[in-house]
């Protein structure tokens, strides 16, 4: 969604690689907003903006980014603002995003499945409960350690690499 000319929007959209279809030019902030409010029912919502015209859109979607030289309204609407000009902070921002998620997914399943199987021994009467207190600490260090250990945000790319 751009107030830019039509043509140009299109270029850019088929440069990222996003379908001609999806991309809109010579919008009005009302008309960005009206669309942002519409794809909230089909899921998550991110925008990305850098002027006054993009403010409203920006704070009512799910995830609002800010770039690089934007206008004071674009920023205080925003939810990330991105301090570095260009597009591959944009990509950092979503591939540590999705590693945040991911590492998150993954200390739940271990915490779950420590204390699905801790408890159940307790149950059993396999391990006493002295045993199972010193095992609560241990679940939560093994947690901690992972998520320590995660590192979803890293080094930026070097090579210019395109976002996965």
């Amino acid at each position: 969604l751009s107030g830019d000319c039509n043509e140009i929007v299109v270029a850019v959209a088929r440069e990222l690689g996003i379908d001609a279809a999806h991309a809109h030019g010579e919008m009005s902030p009302e008309r960005k907003l009206e669309i942002v409010r519409e794809a909230a029912g089909a899921g998550t919502v991110v925008m990305v903006g850098d002027g006054v015209n993009d403010a409203a859109a920006l704070a009512a979607a799910d995830v609002g980014i800010a770039v690089h030289g934007g206008a004071e309204a674009s920023l205080a609407a925003a939810d990330i603002s991105i301090s570095r000009p260009g597009l591959a902070p944009i990509c950092e921002l979503l591939t540590g995003a999705r590693g945040t998620m991911n590492a998150i997914r993954a200390c739940l399943t271990v915490s779950i499945t420590y204390n699905v199987i801790g408890m159940a021994c307790a149950i059993a009467g396999w391990i006493t409960p002295l045993t199972a207190a010193i095992l609560m600490p241990a679940s939560s260090l093994t947690v901690l350690s992972m998520a320590f250990g995660a590192r979803a945000f890293r080094a930026s790319r070097k090579d210019g690499a395109a976002c996965p």
